[in-house]
């Protein structure tokens, strides 16, 4: 088993760090919780990764996340001037 420090958090604030105990490979998973839980696991995450894939696709692959968070740290001012000069409109 593995062992890893994961810290808590609610609305934004920490309620501190806690051990999460993890299997550390496939057999000690399904032993730990079993090959049922395991796929279901498995098929959850694989129609979550097809169904980025397939937004990406259709979307065109959206921002990288450095351009996100430079949006979002952005001065609102900065950012409508730039949407006048673009020709796009901001919601």
């Amino acid at each position: 088993m593995g062992i890893e420090q994961v810290e808590i958090k609610s609305k934004g604030q920490s309620l501190g760090k806690f051990d999460y105990e993890y299997p550390d490979n496939l057999d000690e998973a399904l032993d730990q919780d079993g090959e049922e839980k395991i796929y279901k696991l498995y098929a959850m995450q694989r129609k979550i990764r097809w169904a980025d894939a397939k937004r990406r696709e259709l979307t065109g692959g959206g921002l990288p996340k450095a351009v996100v968070d430079a949006l979002k740290s952005a001065d609102p001012a900065i950012l409508k001037r730039i949407a006048e000069e673009l020709g796009v409109e901001l919601a």
